[in-house]
């Protein structure tokens, strides 16, 4: 059976990497696992960051909320290079059933969480068409100027290099799952717990913890998404070429996460986490800068010379599947 979510990296290697067009000198960070963004250098001194996703649009969540959540995703990914995006293209592929009413309340929602975070609109295209459905919606791109200098790459890590996380796992998974699923997750959590889950929706970016950590000085940045944080974590570790070891007893996690991955039965160190950043530097004051912010945030590991892998009690290995989908959609049949 083919598996939901993003492809798996040997379907990247054997068949998106090695196609990648017009091969271009100044593409000096191309497609690669492990790294959010492509980046082009300008010649003068400053780069250009680049990323594009899904425009993700969840109707019952309502369209401003789900608005943050599309410009969130992708601000998030930009900022993994320390640079701040600034401009953005927006294609909408929007289904027939889309009133005009819910179209303006998405698109102001766009436009005022883009205006939020700095970034403005420069083109796109919009139309609704047969086949089309929620929550994919189109592409969203957006782009960064700044200094070549200044830009985090896995390249730069060394040994002796802190490894933070913000938040904690499965971040993602449960604010999708309870936003979602409401109903469902009121009967079976405290209504401490389920606030706390509902209110999780708006920690689905790391847009602002990247911004916070590039300030003080990081090395490399990556959101953990597909795959969870032991998948961004084995991202990390082969685009450095450095083996990473963990101290699993330091990774913050929030009660309504482990109460939600259990009664969904998922992993939440494998499971799908946006808003969950791992910032690799050698500045341990950018822990308390996080948190001066509200921003959860520990050093959970240090970088080492040897094999890319990552090490806890034992190996992490790259999970095979993220299991938020299949949990995600089976609710479909319970609800």
């Amino acid at each position: 059976m083919t598996s939901l979510g993003k492809i798996g990296r040997d379907v990247f290697d054997k068949i998106i990497y090695p196609n990648l067009g017009k091969m271009r000198e100044e593409v000096i960070v191309p497609p690669r696992n492990g790294v959010d963004v492509g980046v082009i250098d300008l010649g003068d001194g400053r780069v250009l960051v680049t990323k594009t996703d899904p425009v993700f649009i969840v109707p019952q969540y309502g369209f401003r909320k789900a608005a943050w959540f599309a410009v969130h995703i992708l601000a998030s990914d930009v900022m993994t290079s320390g640079i701040p995006p600034q401009y953005s293209l927006v294609d909408l592929n929007l289904p027939t059933s889309m009133t005009d009413e819910e179209f303006e309340e998405m698109w102001k929602g766009i436009s005022d969480y883009l205006k939020d975070i700095g970034v403005m609109v420069v083109g796109g295209h919009t139309g609704r068409y047969e086949g089309t459905n929620y929550p994919m919606l189109g592409g969203f791109a957006m782009f960064g100027i700044g200094e070549k200098e200044k830009l985090a790459n896995p390249s730069k890590i060394k040994p002796g290099d802190k490894v933070i996380v913000t938040k904690g796992p499965a971040v993602e998974a449960t604010a999708l799952l309870v936003n979602t699923y409401p109903e469902y997750f009121k009967k079976r959590l405290s209504p401490e717990v389920f606030n706390e889950a509902m209110e999780m929706y708006w920690k689905m970016s790391c847009w602002k913890d990247g911004l916070i950590a590039s300030k003080i000085g990081v090395h490399a940045m990556h959101d953990a998404t597909e795959g969870g944080l032991w998948n961004a974590l084995v991202e990390v570790a082969e685009a450095s070429n450095k083996r990473i070891r963990i101290f699993p007893e330091r990774i913050p996690m929030y009660r309504s996460v482990k109460e939600v991955s259990s009664i969904v039965n998922i992993d939440p160190f494998i499971s799908i986490s946006e808003g969950t950043m791992v910032i690799v530097t050698d500045k341990e004051e950018v822990v308390g800068a996080l948190k001066r912010e509200g921003i959860e945030a520990e050093i959970i590991g240090i970088v080492e010379e040897g094999e890319a892998e990552v090490i806890g009690e034992k190996k992490i290995e790259r999970p095979k599947e993220d299991p938020f989908w299949k949990a995600f959609f089976d609710l479909t049949s319970k609800v």
